[in-house]
This record gives C-alpha cells, sequence and structure tokens, in this order.
C-alpha cells in the first residue's frame, strides 16, 4: 500500500520501452534461423515471462542488464526444444497465449504451460480450438478453455482456421509467429467484429523486420517462411507513458516525453487523441511529445482498439465536468482483471458518479475528487497506474492498494513518478 499526497507531476520522462514489442521481438527471435540481437528490451515481469518460456524452449539469451531494459542476444535453437519443466507465465496473458502455439512446434513431447491465480482465470479455450483445426494438439487440463493448457508437439501443419474476433487479438498474433513454421502457412479468419487491431499490426511489424510474410485484411496470412533473424531496438511505450501524461495533466503540471516513435504501430497511440479529446494540449515538438492543459471537456469515446486505455480515460472523465461515455471495451473484462467493474468500483468510493455499462462505463465528471478512500488496485498494473494518477490530483491524497502488481508492465513506474512530482509518504 502506499500513500500518495497532493501532486504537481511535470518535467521530463524518458519513455520506458514497448512490452507488446518486447513480447513479440523475443518470440520471433525464438523461431529464427540466425541470431537476432534486440537492444532496449523491457524487464517488466510479464516480459521476463517470455524470457524465461524461450530459454526453457532451447534459445541462448546473452543478457545485458540496463536501468529496466536490456540489450539481448538469441541464438535460437533448430527447433523450439521440448521444456523440462512446467512453463510458468505468471501473470502474462501474451506468454501463454505465445508459447502455447510455439509449443506445438517443439519436435516431440508434452508442453504444459500455466500461470498465477489471475492468468487462470484468462480464457485460451478459441486459441486451442484453432491449434487443433490447424494439425496441431492442444487441451486445456480442467476441459473448459482455462490454463493449465497441455500441448503436443510434433509440428503445425496449418491451413485454414476460424476464431471470434472480439475476444483477444493475441490469438491470432501466436498463431501468425507460430505460423511461420508451419508446414502450409495459415489463413485465420473472424467471426464478428476484430478487436485491437493495431496489436496485430505490431505482430505483422516485427514478422516483416524478420522477412517474414504476413498479410492483414478480411483474413489474416502468414506465409511458411521461417524469420531471418532481428536486428531491432524496441521502441518506447505510448500505453507505460500514458499515466504520466494523464497525471501532469490532471494535476495542473506540463511534461515532456522523450523516446516515442510515433513512426511504428501501437495500440495506445490513442492516447493523443483520447488526451486532445478531453481538451488537453498534446503537441509534437520533433521527436518530443508535450502534454498540457487540465482536462476541459467531456468526450465520448471507443477503445475497442486499445482496452488498455480504459482506466485512464476513466479518470480523465473524472476530472472533465460533464458526462463521458467510454465504449467498445467489453474485452477489457477479461485482462488481468475485468477492468470495467473494477473501474466503477474504486471510482464509486471516491464519489463519482458512474454507470457501468456491458461494454465500457458513462462518468459524470465534477471537475474534481470529493473524497478518496483506500483505492484497490485488484492485482492489475494498469488499475494502479490510473488510480495513483486519481489520487495526485485528489485534494487530500489517499492511499491505494497493490504497487507490486505494477512491476507486471513498468518495475520502476514508482520511482519515475516521484521523479516527476508525485509525492509518497
Amino acid at each position: 500500500m502506499v500513500l500518495i499526497g497532493p501532486s504537481l507531476i511535470g518535467g521530463r520522462l524518458n519513455s520506458p520501452p514497448s512490452k507488446s514489442y518486447s513480447h513479440r521481438a523475443i518470440a520471433i527471435a525464438h523461431l529464427s534461423d540466425k541470431r537476432s540481437v534486440l537492444r532496449g528490451v523491457s524487464l517488466a515481469r510479464d516480459v521476463l515471462a517470455t524470457l524465461r518460456a524461450a530459454e526453457m524452449m532451447g534459445a541462448s539469451l546473452q543478457v545485458r542488464d540496463g536501468e529496466g531494459r536490456a540489450d539481448i542476444v538469441v541464438e535460437p535453437p533448430d527447433l523450439p526444444t521440448n521444456p523440462e519443466d512446467v512453463v510458468y507465465c505468471g501473470g502474462s496473458g501474451t506468454t501463454l497465449r505465445f508459447y502455447t502455439a510455439i509449443s506445438t512446434l517443439t519436435e516431440k513431447g508434452y508442453t504444459v504451460l500455466t500461470g498465477n491465480e489471475g492468468l487462470r482465470k484468462r480464457p485460451v479455450g478459441p486459441l486451442i480450438e484453432a491449434i487443433n483445426s490447424l494439425g496441431g494438439w492442444a487441451v486445456s487440463a480442467g476441459l473448459n478453455g482455462l490454463p493449465p493448457i497441455i500441448v503436443r508437439g510434433g509440428g503445425l501443419k496449418g491451413g485454414e482456421a476460424v476464431l471470434p474476433g472480439n475476444v483477444s487479438s493475441q490469438f491470432f498474433s501466436a498463431l501468425l509467429i507460430a505460423g511461420t513454421m508451419s508446414e502450409e502457412g495459415m489463413r485465420l479468419r473472424y467471426e464478428g467484429e476484430l478487436v485491437s487491431k493495431p496489436y496485430l499490426e505490431m505482430t505483422a511489424y516485427v514478422l516483416g523486420r524478420a522477412c517474414s510474410r504476413v498479410r492483414l485484411g478480411d483474413v489474416l496470412e502468414v506465409e511458411p517462411i521461417r524469420p531471418q533473424g532481428l536486428d531491432m531496438s524496441i521502441p518506447g511505450d505510448f500505453g507505460l507513458a500514458a499515466p504520466f501524461m494523464v497525471m501532469s495533466s490532471v494535476t495542473g503540471g506540463k511534461l515532456e516525453v522523450v523516446g516515442l516513435d510515433r513512426k511504428v504501430p501501437q495500440a495506445d497511440k490513442l492516447i493523443v487523441e483520447i488526451l486532445r479529446s478531453f481538451g488537453v494540449s498534446v503537441e509534437w515538438r520533433n521527436e518530443l511529445l508535450v502534454v498540457e492543459g487540465r482536462p476541459t471537456r467531456p468526450a465520448i469515446l471507443d477503445l475497442r482498439d486499445a482496452p488498455d486505455l480504459l482506466p485512464l480515460a476513466a479518470v480523465l472523465a473524472v476530472f472533465a465536468r460533464g458526462r463521458s461515455v467510454i465504449r467498445g471495451v467489453a474485452h477489457a473484462r477479461l485482462k488481468e482483471s475485468d477492468r470495467v467493474r473494477n473501474m466503477r468500483v474504486e471510482l464509486e468510493k471516491a464519489g463519482v458518479d458512474v454507470k457501468e455499462l456491458e461494454d465500457g462505463l458513462i462518468v459524470d465528471g465534477t471537475g474534481g475528487v470529493r473524497r478518496c478512500p483506500t483505492l484497490e488496485s485488484h492485482r492489475d498494473h494498469r488499475i494502479f497506474m490510473a488510480l495513483t494518477a486519481l489520487a495526485a490530483a485528489s485534494k487530500e491524497g489517499c492511499e491505494v492498494r497493490g504497487e507490486e502488481w505494477v512491476s507486471d508492465s513498468y518495475p520502476n513506474f514508482l520511482k519515475d513518478a516521484q521523479s516527476l512530482g508525485l509525492v509518497i509518504s
């Protein structure tokens, strides 16, 4: 538990490395037929789970640690090897889903993947069904579509599969990555609406850097061309810089962010437009992103492609007078926690008038927080960071529980926040 006092957040932030790009680069380097050099890889707990999975399945890693990031040389095996123990993915849904698909590529044997209590509640059923229809073999140990997952090696034939589009884009990314080593390649179709499309663009971008061929459209296609290795610097993470942008805005500060690359795909680049929707000034000055000004008006937002930004958008709505509507995030209920429900619960504790929808929230902002009792992160790093921003802008400050979970994505979050003016006592 941390006690956060009223703060003024401002200054210059060196953006942390992208967690999403780090996961993808490691997994693709693991499947490559050449050495990869990855610079500035995130050392968040979730990414460490992916590094551990790659190493357990035959990758040789040379790691040079830095401050919250590392340069890593990956020597891949001829094929992913069968691990000697259960692959424990912690709370990382990306690790679990990527390596469920990758585990089909081992020469023989079975791989068991599981994680912490939260991860064991996250669905994998559609991915399992797709693997089985593509010539692989996987099963949920409980026959309920949830981890632990058991995967048989022996290769993946490929072909065509159909998956629901509205649960998780990670299913598609996992298959596109593993599909590079399938016999026939893959054609993936989706039923209903496809959410979180920018994450698929990120996957295609990194695969393209490794000379694999992916086409995105109404059908997602990957050719059976093994990745040729990566020489890549991990870009800064818009989604992890976003809490400081919001914190600065709601406390009345001015923030400069360096290290973000607006040219590469990232779902959470949407934070720029979200802030502007609330009347906050956001400007690019060459490669520097400058955020200044408080929220001045309510917003109507569709976050179907950036569900991780829901908690921060909800906090912005509290400080913008009027009714804000956030929609399109039913799939945010299937993240580390039910983010729709849990943000409603925590904002209500703080005296905010908020209504929970099936796919979002309606927030009646009053320009501030009337009261701020002890708030709970629900073991969710994104919620913890959002509630830290809420507490920093409250009149009397408040306690926020669950700071240990922020290491899933951003181990130095509180340290960096303090350097920008966050008061912690």
